[in-house]
């Protein structure tokens, strides 16, 4: 006769088992349903040296808020669920731009109340493209 698994011949239990004899069993595992697609980051370049030094004034005067951007700009750039009014593409002559000889759309975040970036997203190649980063309203939006 073979011992039961979890017990030793002695009738204790052995190292590392537990004996669930007369334990309820606890609550199941709610189903979370089916597994989400997890996309790669994209990649976020700046579309000119213009657009360089934008970003790293920006970044100097507000690292909290521009590593946060960063970080939205690789995970969910065109993800406007959370407030559709600060995230968007720009329309009539701001709409499109050209990017590395490819005409690209061209979008606006909300940074702050006046602040705002604008990027190029590149679908194919998951390249956000950064064309503009201003803490202050841009003029060409009035």
């Amino acid at each position: 006769m073979t011992p039961d698994r979890g017990r030793s011949r002695s009738g204790g239990t052995r190292r590392g088992s537990r004996d669930t004899a007369g334990e309820q069993p606890g609550p199941s595992v709610p189903d979370e349903g089916p597994a989400r697609v997890v996309r790669a980051p994209w990649t976020v370049r700046p579309a000119s040296e213009q657009a360089r030094k934008e970003w790293d004034a920006a970044r100097d005067a507000e690292p909290v808020l521009m590593g946060q951007e960063r970080e939205r700009l690789r995970l969910s750039p065109l993800d406007r669920s959370g407030n559709p009014r600060r995230t968007g593409p720009l329309h009539a002559g701001l709409g499109t731009r050209l990017v590395g000889g490819v005409r690209l759309p061209q979008w606006q975040h909300e940074l702050t109340a006046g602040g705002r970036i604008w990027y190029c997203p590149d679908r194919r190649n998951r390249v956000i493209w950064v064309t503009k980063v201003s803490l202050t309203h841009p003029r060409q939006t009035d």
